[in-house]
């Protein structure tokens, strides 16, 4: 396959607010922020490493997505193919681990932007017991799932699944073993449907998060689809964070524990879920935290025609869609994906730290806070695609 040229843009995104105009104010589409996000003067040259197999004859003839090691002292990096292939690299060779479509038999990837074998982590303590957990897509046929959307109404949908898979053998380069459904959700729409899996890298045995598993789920396309009544509720799973114990089984239906600690966990109120660590989010795609720093959860919120924004995650926090996008009103109208300005943000949701406009770029996809020493001018810089 061809080996395509790859650029990176590092930038320093500053929040960028409206001065000066009255609220209600509707904003010129697709540049509501006036204020240019500057070049910089470090440029970044990614050369090609390696090429995957092709898993389709028709572009894209492989489906890349994400990467993680499972800190087992393999040497093992792992990468995921949405169509199924979960490969490990070592000594600069790509083999295959697990293809999900062996063992999953409605295991779909055809359709959307977050279709397949989306995303996968593992435990903090793989190399002993063997457990990692991965994120795929089926059409609903006849199931039911776990969640839907409380103003779901069927069009083109699709079911994510989170799973717990054991390997027999940890350091095995051929996985063997069993999984088990931990949830399922449906979605209204092929799109921004459950995204990243992952535990908190720092969090050492005895502290609070260990062995917490945090969830990214989208909106599902819920606004596009005339569902905004499913979207920024307690009761809906819908463009949430949560956060649930894999190995506790005080959920609805057995298959994972609801953390005590979590925002809405004990509050006594049946119609708020005790999974929710945080809501009111598009697509939130990917998170990570600033490890070498002060531990802050840091997670990029795709928006919808407007706005991108990178957000600081807290515990309870609302960050405002479809009611906000980035620090403006988002219009309601299913027609109509424009923005109105504000005059105060006092109004109970949690703005982004960094957002720009579509004439700066699509989407932020994900990235990671250096605080290395080989790179200096990257230090303490939040670097993205």
């Amino acid at each position: 396959m061809n080996r395509p040229l790859l650029f990176l843009f590092l930038v320093l995104l500053s929040l960028c607010l409206s001065n000066g105009v009255r609220a209600g104010v509707e904003l010129p589409f697709m540049d509501p922020i006036k204020e240019p996000v500057l070049e910089g003067n470090l440029t970044l040259e990614l050369e090609p490493w390696l090429s995957f197999p092709t898993t389709d004859r028709e572009s894209p003839q492989a489906r890349i997505n994400f990467m993680d090691a499972p800190m087992d002292g393999s040497g093992r990096l792992f990468v995921n193919d949405l169509r199924g292939r979960l490969y490990f690299i070592r000594d600069g060779k790509i083999e295959t681990y697990l293809d999900a479509r062996d063992h999953l038999p409605d295991f779909h990837d055809e359709d959307g932007l977050a279709g397949g074998l989306n995303f996968f982590t593992f435990h903090p303590e793989f190399s002993r017991n063997g457990l990692f957990y991965t994120v795929h897509t089926e059409k609903p046929q006849n199931k039911t799932t776990d969640f839907i959307g409380p103003a779901h109404r069927d069009r083109r949908t699709l079911d994510s699944y989170l799973l717990e898979w054991k390997a027999d053998n940890p350091q095995s380069d051929t996985f063997t073993g069993s999984h088990r459904t931990l949830m399922s959700v449906r979605f209204p729409l092929h799109v921004h449907m459950m995204q990243q899996v992952a535990f908190r890298p720092e969090a050492n045995p005895g502290d609070e998060d260990y062995g917490l598993l945090y969830v990214g789920i989208g909106e599902g396309g819920a606004m596009k689809m005339g569902q905004v009544e499913s979207l920024n509720r307690l009761d809906s799973i819908l463009g949430t964070i949560i956060r649930i114990d894999p190995s506790g089984n005080n959920s609805a239906n057995g298959n994972y524990g609801i953390p005590p600690s979590n925002p809405w966990a004990s509050d006594g109120d049946p119609n708020t879920l005790g999974e929710i660590w945080a809501y009111g989010f598009r697509n939130p795609h990917r998170f990570t935290w600033d490890v070498a720093g002060d531990g802050k959860l840091i997670c990029s919120d795709i928006g919808e025609d407007n706005v991108e924004e990178l957000n600081i995650i807290q515990k309870g926090r609302n960050y405002g869609w479809p009611l906000r996008e980035g620090t403006f009103e988002f219009q309601l109208d299913p027609n109509k994906f424009s923005l109105l300005t504000l005059d105060s943000k006092d109004d109970g949701f949690t703005y982004p730290v960094a957002q720009f406009d579509h004439q700066e770029g699509r989407a932020v996809l994900g990235g990671y806070v250096y605080r290395g020493s080989r790179h200096p001018l990257l230090h303490c810089k939040y670097v993205f695609g």
